[in-house]
């Protein structure tokens, strides 16, 4: 009778312990998920405002983490490390293209070992580049998956908010970036190449427009990358469209991808007719709503244009001349010499 009584109370201790355990679980669930909606619906909007691309950087970097540690609570934080991924994927990216100009200015000096250690670092930097925007697709991916029901790059959910189109595009965006980068690292991540073809295929499942033309802007590039690819397709039509409603909508990321296009493609003409696009576009304002998106498009153009600068005339794009060249009139007319005055 007593050995069974002890049984009784045992069980029953057990029975009160997996319920408060659970308990405590679920209220950290809900702690988490109140949390990360606060952040995605109170925190993201106000971030997407800056035009400060080195702040929202800073904001990435710094919060990242922190943001991941929701799963320690029972919350799944893959959308809001998507976006924030994707942000600290382009940190890294322009630190990389300092990185290649530093190389550019000491292969035209002849300094060998200056050369090869900015190589070496601009690899590291693409190599952080890529596996933080490998994540980025790869959260987006996940989540969404797991929240819509769906198979990605096959076929389309049925998006209830604004905020996760946005993680898609970002995410799906990241992924395009997170293969080129890591074949510049010489695939120091190990990113799958077949990204490509599913990203072609899930960018049909946004609107263009509302999107700022970007969905077709990244179908244009995998046509642009992938051999063969462009048969029957025009590449060029689709980015000029692409960009003209991103010069429309306030966020000229089209113009990113069709100079990155024409960049792979050694089509020189068409990368500078792109930068000069980008910087003349007539009666152009900047989306208030998505300010850091386009900041961070022209932060990207920059750096293309300082990349060829370097390359050509040993310096940055000088103050004020985005969209212009070293060797035609403009660029001609800029003394370098004026700006230590």
């Amino acid at each position: 009778m007593t050995f069974r009584f002890t049984r009784l109370l045992a069980s029953a201790a057990a029975a009160v312990s997996a319920l408060t355990l659970s308990g405590c679980a679920l209220i950290q669930s809900n702690v988490a998920g109140t949390t990360l909606s606060i952040l995605e619906d109170g925190f993201t909007p106000p971030v997407l405002t800056l035009s400060d691309v080195e702040m929202g950087c800073g904001f990435s970097m710094i919060n990242t983490p922190l943001v991941g540690a929701a799963r320690n609570f029972y919350g799944d934080p893959s959308l809001m490390e998507t976006v924030m991924l994707s942000s600290a994927g382009v940190c890294s990216e322009n630190q990389a293209i300092t990185e290649e100009m530093r190389y550019l200015r000491a292969s035209r000096d002849k300094r060998a070992d200056e050369a090869l250690d900015a190589r070496i670092t601009q690899k590291r930097l693409l190599a952080t580049a890529a596996e933080r925007q490998y994540t980025a697709f790869l959260r987006m991916k996940l989540k969404l998956q797991q929240k819509y029901y769906f198979k990605y790059g096959e076929e389309c959910p049925r998006f209830k908010r604004d905020f996760d189109e946005m993680v898609y595009l970002l995410g799906s965006v990241g992924g395009l970036q997170a293969m080129q980068n890591d074949i510049a690292s010489q695939q120091a991540v190990g990113v799958p190449t077949d990204i490509a073809p599913q990203v072609e295929r899930a960018m049909n499942c946004l609107d263009n427009v509302k999107w700022w033309g970007v969905p077709q802007a990244a179908r244009a590039v995998v046509w642009s990358i992938i051999p063969g690819a462009d048969a029957g397709k025009d590449v060029q039509g689709t980015f000029d469209t692409a960009m003209g409603i991103g010069e429309h909508k306030g966020v000229r990321l089209a113009h990113v991808m069709a100079a990155i296009a024409a960049q792979s493609t050694d089509n020189k003409p068409r990368l500078r007719s792109v930068i000069q696009r980008f910087s003349t576009a007539e009666n152009f304002k900047p989306s208030t709503e998505y300010r850091l998106l386009d900041a961070i498009a022209q932060s990207q153009i920059t750096n293309i244009s300082d990349r060829m600068w370097t390359q050509n005339a040993g310096t940055r794009t000088p103050v004020g001349s985005l969209g212009k060249f070293w060797d035609d009139k403009a660029g001609a007319d800029i003394d370098a010499g004026s700006f230590l005055n």
